[in-house]
């Protein structure tokens, strides 16, 4: 599985190998992997809105029809830590079957801090991280609305 992401708009492709690997009496492999999301950190400023696309891949490269998937996309202070900062918003775009948009409003980015994040996909009773990294949070000066 693979993953491509890009800002809204412009495209920035990720690529990953992938390789078979077939175990045989007496044979030492190199280690199995079991989940590799693809590495994007998420630089952020502080209070503004923010989207970018996902497109999913089989490891063929083929588009993946993830419309009937389910997402969870979270931001945290650490990986272990009980409660997220807040969840970015993942819908289908429509007529791309393959691509979903992630996307935060001013008042969710507001919650922003430095920390981490990562992008889940359930699909076929099957659980996937897509993409996952670091969040660096530059704080804002002028907040609409506020004094």
């Amino acid at each position: 599985m693979t993953t491509t992401y890009w800002p809204v708009p412009g495209p920035r492709r990720l690529r990953r190998a992938s390789r078979l690997a077939e175990l045989r009496a007496g044979q030492t492999l190199e280690p199995i992997v079991i989940g590799d999301p693809d590495h994007a950190d998420l630089i952020v400023y502080r209070g503004d809105t923010g989207r970018f696309r996902v497109n999913v891949t089989d490891s063929t490269g083929t588009p993946l029809d993830v419309s009937t998937a389910v997402f969870d996309c979270d931001i945290r202070l650490t990986p272990d830590s009980e409660y997220n900062l807040t969840s970015l918003t993942v819908t289908p775009v429509p007529g791309m079957p393959s691509t979903i948009e992630v996307s935060n409003t001013a008042a969710q980015a507001r919650l922003f801090d430095d920390g981490v994040w990562d992008l889940e996909m359930v699909l076929a009773g099957e659980v996937i991280t897509l993409l996952a990294g670091a969040v660096v949070v530059t704080d804002d000066v002028s907040r609409t609305g506020l004094v």
